[in-house]
């Protein structure tokens, strides 16, 4: 009888992008994420249940042994008895289900094996078959090769699975060559396994080729490193451009690794559709969108949109009345502001209302300090002329607000919850749509928190990205502005809503400073969370061990900011209008003789929030020889 050849399968005909147990962790995290309430609690974590799958297969393995097969298993029994070990109670069978979902990672993560071409070639005048040892039986791994379109007909597929024999014993080679009806000499056999693939098959007279093997580095811990690698997008800097673009790279963790946790936690809670408050959300919402779009969960990713509010777009319309309990919600983090500033903060033209401020006496332009105690603003809200006047324009913002949540994003004050997405810092935002929607639940999810100023309305609830309390107290708040900045999308702030459409304004050297600074950030951000993002389709994660990577991230550039970064971070301009009726400009460098003025500078860092970032955008170097030796010296007296 003419030759054949046969080939192993993995490492073979086919590579993967990752090593085999990242498959068997997709599944596991599939399992997760369609399944945690199901779930016992000890099994609430990806790298739990690949253990426990392990331990199954090495049994399943061990009792067919002992049944007087080889030491192999079938996939559909090993999550067959899976799902009685992790799962609180008796569920339908969902075996099918996870060999399904296993299959669909295997073809996110394989590809043809370049060495194999030539080979096929070679032995193009030869029947060809495979001989596998592996879980999966022959019509999976047909299913696989198929999807590959591998360029050569294979007559059949022996798989171990099939038969509870391997080519480590030798036994699945003898019990192919017995099928087909050849003897070992004519029988040449590929693979990669030095000694299944290759000594085993030679002890039995068989000759063979032998491919090359790939190793990966994996380690089944949670918290595993990251192996992305961010440098491969970086520009040859001919232009400032080129340079923040790089930097946007180095920021783009920050980016993806929020969007990667709100996808995955919109999946977790059967989330149908995430909702992205503008301005920030604008550059969030891409994430998402990233993620939906080159998927690597795999598993339906709920929609996304965009809502566009503020807090000066949205309070006003929250306002049940104009009264000094309604705004002590304002009030609260805003404890001295003038009349003037509350009615542009309200979006409320003052004129109409400027005869009952001579009424009593009160100057607009006054910065009032407490003003729920003042005598004035008190007389005022009691004033009913001018309660029925103003609570009218409260009625019409609430009627123009709702006619835009109906209109333009077909949100009703029902029962539907209602999930949202904002940068943070105490989700007042989402307080108004609670008092907008009172029917509603409505979530808020943030990149981190601070502590309320106000009593949470009871239809809400906050979750918080960066939720690590040190983290947030010295990182963040120290950037607190920058990481606002560099998601602006130049768009401008909600002023208010009119026939079904929300007002925006954005001032014209804001939008310019955006395109120049802020954009060329965003792209690199973008271009580095593509990266990422193809790395998370092969290599599963759980979204809470993102966190220690993005904290790492915030430490460096807090301490060591990139001068690129920081030159975008003193040409910040945006609307601040709510409360404070202003916008926020950055200051200017100082002088050479400002720089030289020790005095002033010490002065100016005691108020500077993010220290590091004056001091690098100043060239002030020696203030941190003195800064360092000011902390050495406390740390001999024992002071904090």
């Amino acid at each position: 009888m003419q030759k054949i050849i046969s080939f192993d399968i993995w490492d073979t005909i086919i590579k993967r992008k990752c090593h085999p147990e990242e498959v068997k962790l997709a599944t596991a995290r599939y399992i997760i994420l369609k399944y945690e309430n199901k779930l016992k609690d000890e099994y609430k974590d990806i790298y739990t249940i690949l253990k426990k799958r392990d331990d199954i297969e090495e049994k399943e393995c061990k009792r067919n042994k002992k049944d007087g097969h080889d030491d192999e298993c079938r996939i559909l029994d090993v999550f067959k008895s899976l799902q009685k070990e992790i799962f609180k109670e008796k569920i339908e069978d969902i075996s099918e289900e996870l060999l399904k979902e296993e299959i669909e990672q295997e073809k996110r993560v394989i590809y043809i094996n370049p060495e194999i071409i030539p080979i096929f070639e070679k032995y193009k005048g030869l029947k060809k078959y495979c001989i596998s040892d592996f879980y999966m039986d022959a019509e999976s791994l047909k299913e696989l090769l198929d999807y590959l379109k591998v360029p050569v007909k294979i007559e059949k597929i022996y798989s171990s699975a099939d038969y509870l024999l391997n080519k480590r014993t030798g036994n699945l080679y003898k019990k192919a060559e017995e099928e087909i009806g050849i003897s070992p000499e004519e029988h040449i056999h590929v693979g990669d396994n030095q000694y299944s693939d290759i000594q085993m098959a030679q002890s039995l007279g068989i000759e063979t080729i032998k491919t090359t093997k790939t190793e990966f580095d994996f380690v089944p811990e949670k918290n595993r490193k990251f192996n992305f690698d961010l440098s491969i997008e970086k520009k040859e800097i001919k232009s400032k451009n080129d340079k923040l673009f790089n930097c946007g790279l180095e920021l783009a963790p920050l980016l993806y690794f929020f969007g990667y946790n709100i996808v995955e936690y919109a999946i977790k809670n059967k989330i149908d559709k995430v909702y992205y408050q503008t301005r920030e959300g604008e550059t969030f919402i891409k994430i998402h969108q990233l993620i939906k779009s080159n998927n690597p969960f795999g598993v339906e990713i709920p929609d996304c949109d965009t809502i566009e509010v503020s807090r000066m777009g949205t309070f006003s319309a929250s306002l049940k009345e104009f009264s000094i309990p309604e705004l002590l919600r304002l009030w609260s983090q805003y404890r001295e502001q003038s009349v003037k500033a509350l009615f542009k903060t309200l979006a409320i033209d003052m004129k109409p209302f400027e005869k009952y401020m001579k009424k009593y006496d009160i100057d607009v332009e006054e910065k009032i300090t407490f003003p729920w105690f003042d005598l004035k603003i008190q007389k005022l809200c009691k004033d009913e002329e001018f309660l029925e006047k103003i609570n009218k324009e409260i009625a019409k913002k609430r009627e123009d607000a709702l006619l835009y949540f109906e209109k333009s994003k077909n949100i009703l004050n029902d029962n539907m919850p209602l999930f949202t997405v904002d940068i943070g810092w105490r989700g007042t935002i989402q307080d108004n749509l609670a008092y907008l929607f009172p029917n509603k639940e409505i979530g808020g999810y943030y990149l981190t928190l601070y502590d309320f100023y106000n009593l949470q309305p009871e239809n809400t609830y906050k979750i918080s990205f960066l939720d690590d309390k040190d983290i947030r107290d010295n990182e963040v708040a120290s950037m607190i502005t920058l990481l606002e900045w560099i998601y602006n999308p130049g768009t401008g702030s909600v002023t208010g809503y009119k026939d079904g459409k929300a007002i925006r304004k954005a001032k014209d050297e804001e939008k310019s400073i955006v395109e120049k600074y802020i954009k060329p950030l965003q792209e690199g951000m973008l271009a580095g969370a593509e990266i990422i993002n193809e790395y998370m389709k092969y290599h599963p994660y759980e979204a809470a061990e993102c966190k220690n990577y993005v904290y790492d991230l915030l430490r460096r550039i807090k301490v060591n900011p990139p001068k690129e970064l920081i030159e975008a971070y003193y040409s910040m301009v945006f609307n601040d209008t709510f409360g404070t009726a202003e916008y926020v400009e950055k200051d200017e460098k100082l002088s050479t003789l400002e720089k030289l003025n020790i005095f002033k500078c010490r002065n100016i860092l005691r108020d500077e929030p993010w220290k590091e970032a004056f001091i690098t955008y100043n060239n002030l170097g020696y203030m941190n020889l003195l800064m360092n030796f000011k902390s050495f010296i406390r740390k001999i007296l024992g002071r904090k």
